[in-house]
């Protein structure tokens, strides 16, 4: 099926090219060919898509028959190698009458394989029935759909009155259709319907599972298999760990589901890990600098443990552009004037080259500036979920690094949560004003290890772009960030987010607890924020290094963060790396 939606899609660029090929073609005839290519063009669409599907259905009916039967077989040879009479119905005994208990224990989790196969094998089989008869039904057209009004519209009319509505109006019309008329508008356009708010999240997420398997063959077929972009999608189209899933499930693996997904520039998508059922709450993840389509962080791949560990769906937002750059980067335009001994050139060249670098760069505060009133919409459309399948559980919104500025910023034009955590936070918003969040009894919280560089952004005050310091914000807790789980202290650059690759440290749990709604570990000062606190021993607030071997240590730390050009604005100078000398800033003011 995949094969023949790539043959029917490589077809559709064949007529498209010979179309274009044919400019100086004009008048009626060359209108009205046009016209009908085009609507060819766009059933052929409508078709590659119900392939696809069909295509992802039959791939995870094959994964998950394949565990669920491995699991069963696996059992039966244990049984058999401990001398129990396994008959092919699942019936279990033993010669020895002493282990009837043991024989009856095995045949319930034998007869529960067996009933999980045949529930899969039903399903699946269900699924791929309604499919072909869409695909059946779409010979020469694609049949109209049924409106609540009673009104019969084609599919692709329903997407474009659905983008006339408030998506109040598109959850409530979708919500009154049957499910084969949504699966109709869903396979008509998938990355409008994927990308709708209003649509219910089931919907968006069988959209883009059609919208990233065909954007992997548009990859293929331009030769990029082995790129990238490419390696990524195929990523997100295979099976992973569920983390929902209990200790004695035969299929511990599940489809990953995207409720946003965008092949534009870097890439933007919403994952959601886990599930509502019996969930007592929710998380959004907002990931820091360098976070894409295109790259895996420490932050984002956390969060199928910390689903697992609050016990409910975790939501990773990259529905924006995230800087790719730290800032730093345009200091290499000195780097030639320096090697000639021109210094006076070498500090021109730093400062255009700074000033050049920031633009698009972790400092940068237009990234937050386009993702916060996103993020406000998600979360409203989050509520709509969790109202319908998991009514009274909580909202709890984690932003980490540039991803705390971009929440910030979401909190100051009126996100809903229920708890917040600034995670090594950048800052507590882009805007001018105060947060109002739309729930007044919202808990905040925030969380910065010692020594971590992003300490110097938030103590830059007015001159921090992403805002004040959320350590000492008005009505934030501050939690502590403890040590690893193996005792060593979170602190220095590896204190900005390693936390995430630990579920045991302090800082891991902290989160954990806020997110269940329990009593998270407040903060305990054992150096002082910023790099130079480093030269203090923990918990004593002694030195414990020589001043400039500190010193020397906190400007890599502020270089290895890409903070480097914000320490200029304290230090007096221009960091270059490694061992060459830094360039005296002089300044007319």
């Amino acid at each position: 099926m995949q094969t023949a939606a790539a043959t029917l899609d490589r077809a559709m660029e064949t007529v498209a090219r010979a179309m274009d090929q044919m400019a100086a073609w004009v008048g009626d005839t060359r209108h009205a060919i046009g016209s009908r290519v085009d609507e060819q063009r766009d059933h052929a669409a409508e078709i590659r898509n119900v392939l696809n599907q069909i295509a992802d259905e039959v791939l995870d009916a094959a994964t998950d028959l394949t565990h669920a039967c491995t699991a069963v077989l696996n059992r039966v040879d244990a049984a058999v190698a401990d001398g129990f009479l396994v008959t092919d119905s699942g019936e279990v005994a033993h010669p020895d009458g002493t282990h009837r208990e043991q024989a009856t224990t095995i045949q319930a989790h034998l007869r529960d394989g067996l009933a999980t196969i045949a529930a899969l094998d039903a399903d699946y089989g269900a699924r791929l029935d309604a499919l072909r008869a869409d695909l059946s039904a779409m010979t020469s057209r694609q049949p109209p759909v049924t409106l609540p009004d009673g009104r019969h519209l084609d599919p692709d009319d329903v997407v474009a009155t659905l983008r006339t509505m408030t998506p109040e109006q598109r959850r409530n019309m979708l919500s009154a259709m049957s499910e084969h008329d949504r699966r109709r508008v869903m396979q008509a356009d998938p990355h409008t319907i994927g990308n709708m708010d209003g649509v219910d999240f089931a919907t968006r997420a069988d959209a883009n599972e059609i919208a990233i398997r065909t954007a992997l063959a548009a990859e293929q077929r331009a030769g990029r298999a082995d790129g990238t972009r490419a390696r990524r999608l195929a990523e997100f189209l295979r099976q992973t760990d569920d983390p929902s899933a209990g200790r004695d499930d035969l299929d511990r693996t599940s489809e990953r589901r995207f409720i946003a997904f965008d092949t534009t520039g870097a890439g933007r998508y919403i994952e959601m890990i886990g599930t509502f059922d019996g969930a007592r709450n929710a998380t959004i993840l907002v990931p820091g600098t360098h976070s894409s389509m295109n790259s895996r962080s420490s932050t984002t791949d956390a969060a199928p443990v910390l689903s697992r560990s609050t016990g409910g769906p975790v939501f990773v937002y990259l529905d924006g552009d995230l800087p790719q750059r730290l800032g730093y980067e345009g200091l290499e335009a000195a780097l030639p004037a320096l090697a000639r001994g021109d210094v006076p050139s070498a500090a021109v060249g730093a400062t255009v080259g700074l000033a050049a670098g920031v633009v698009g760069s972790a400092a940068d505060p237009s990234f937050a500036r386009a993702m916060a009133p996103r993020l406000v919409e998600f979360g409203k459309q989050l509520d709509a979920e969790i109202a319908h399948h998991a009514p009274g559980a909580t909202t709890t919104v984690i932003g980490h690094s540039y991803g705390g500025s971009v929440v910030g910023s979401a909190e100051q034009l009126g996100l809903r949560a229920d708890r917040v955590v600034y995670a090594s936070s950048a800052g507590t918003g882009v805007f001018d004003g105060p947060w109002r969040n739309a729930n007044p009894d919202v808990e905040r919280f925030s969380m910065t290890a010692p020594g971590d560089p992003i300490g110097v952004v938030q103590l830059l005050g007015p001159l921090n772009p992403h805002g004040s310091d959320p350590d000492t914000a008005a009505g934030v807790t501050r939690l502590d960030s403890g040590r690893y789980s193996d005792g060593t202290l979170i602190e220095g650059t590896h204190g900005h987010g390693d936390y995430w690759k630990d579920p045991g440290s302090t800082a891991f749990r902290n989160m954990v607890d806020v997110v269940r709604g329990d009593s998270p570990t407040p903060y305990v000062e054992r150096r002082p924020d910023g790099p130079l606190g480093l030269g203090l021993a923990p918990d004593r607030g002694l030195p414990d290094r020589e001043p400039l071997a500190a010193l020397a240590e906190g400007a890599r730390d502020l270089l290895a963060l890409g903070l480097g050009p914000l320490g200029d604005l304290l230090d007096g100078d221009i960091d270059l790396p490694g061992p060459i000398p830094d360039v005296p800033l002089r300044l007319p003011w």
